[in-house]
């Protein structure tokens, strides 16, 4: 069963964030109010982690950012999006893709790709009211995120949901998710020079062996809660 939370503890929390921002801020030029709280989800294929941003993203009332980066990045540039989802979360031979680049009169390099990948995401978080989905926001953000998700899960769990997902065979979901991993493990490897899936990088480590996706919400929520609140710190003791 779901831990019970009560969502006026959360909107009193949104609000909190905004108030301390402004008094914070009140000796600085005027900014743009945020619009909630900015979440990272980074997750081991097959474990659920898009579940999880998406139910998080419509229990907050904000959006969720994962394919559609690629989709604004391909927007601003004015670029094909396959073009630009074959760099997304991947690491591809430099020459191949000049070569292409050069061929379809669109050069559109990789590293062109990283640097517009972590201007997007900057943006969007300064914007505020968004969940992240991969793609290393988590430490391209570091503490500027609200709170940073690792989502975990045993490989037969792992292979469990993505053969109910995708209608794969076992054999085929294995070799999905391996695919997957290995590649997600080299875009972060390759772009930000540290093992991916650090502890020290999340606020928050989930296993989805132990918990289903309503409970990880759940657990989510309440992590997002600041108990040196005094209203929140009321509202939990009434």
């Amino acid at each position: 069963m779901p831990m019970p939370i009560s969502e006026k503890l959360i909107l009193r929390q949104i609000n909190h964030w905004n108030r301390l921002r402004e008094l914070l801020k009140a000796e600085e030029p005027a900014v743009p109010r945020r619009r909630g709280p900015v979440i990272t989800i980074s997750r081991q294929a097959g474990s659920g982690g898009r579940l999880l941003a998406g139910a998080l993203a419509s229990r907050l009332g904000i959006e969720l950012q994962d394919q559609s980066l690629v989709d604004r990045i391909a927007r601003d540039r004015n670029l094909e999006t396959e073009m630009v989802a074959r760099l997304d979360e991947q690491v591809i031979d430099q020459a191949a893709l000049w070569v292409e680049g050069v061929m379809k009169r669109r050069i559109f390099l990789k590293d062109e790709y990283h640097v517009a990948l972590v201007k997007a995401i900057s943006r969007l978080a300064a914007r505020g009211g968004v969940v992240f989905l991969g793609r290393g926001a988590e430490l391209i953000l570091k503490d500027n995120a609200d709170l940073r998700i690792r989502l975990v899960a045993s490989r037969h769990v792992r292979l469990a949901n993505l053969q109910d997902r995708t209608g794969l065979s076992r054999a085929e979901a294995r070799a999905l998710m391996e695919e997957n991993d290995r590649r997600r493990s080299e875009f972060i490897r390759s772009i930000f020079k540290v093992e991916p899936g650090r502890p020290e990088d999340f606020d928050l480590v989930l296993n989805a062996d132990r918990m289903s996706i309503e409970q990880m919400t759940e657990l989510s929520l309440l992590a997002m809660i600041k108990p040196q609140d005094p209203g929140i710190a009321a509202a939990a003791g009434g």
